[in-house]
C-alpha cells in the first residue's frame, strides 16, 4: 500500500483553520477508502495543538519532517490558500530535494 503525506494549507483565521482541518479530514477519509495509507499533519495535529501548543510551521517542522521521511509520495491538496502556504512550500521543497514524487490533487479529484 502506498504511503502518502498529504500537504494542505492550515494557518489563517480561526475559521479558516477549522475549514482547512475539516477539508483535510474529508480528503484523508477518501484516500483511506482508496486503499492508500495517508498521513495528514493537519488531521493529526489540529485538535492536539488547538489552544495548547504553538500552531506555527516552525514548531511543527521537525514532526512533519519525520513523517515526510516515512512517506513514499507527497500529495498536495489544491485547497484555497495552498499556493500561499509557507508549510506547503516547505513540504514540496523537502520532497523534491529528497527525490520524492509530488502529486497535486484538486478537491474534486478524490471524490
Amino acid at each position: 500500500m502506498k504511503k502518502v503525506y498529504l500537504a494542505t494549507p492550515y494557518t489563517g483565521t480561526p475559521d479558516q483553520e477549522e475549514e482547512r482541518f475539516q477539508e483535510a479530514i474529508r480528503i484523508t477519509r477518501r484516500l483511506i477508502g482508496q486503499g492508500i495509507i495517508p498521513f495528514s499533519p493537519i488531521v493529526q495535529s489540529h485538535l492536539v495543538a488547538k489552544d495548547h501548543l504553538p500552531g506555527d510551521h516552525g514548531y511543527w517542522k521537525k514532526f512533519n519532517e519525520s513523517w515526510l521521511e516515512w512517506a513514499d509520495e507527497v500529495w498536495v491538496a489544491k485547497m484555497h490558500g495552498w499556493e500561499q502556504s509557507r508549510g506547503v512550500r516547505w513540504e514540496v521543497g523537502y520532497a523534491k530535494a529528497a527525490g520524492m514524487t509530488v502529486k497535486f490533487i484538486n478537491q474534486d479529484d478524490e471524490k
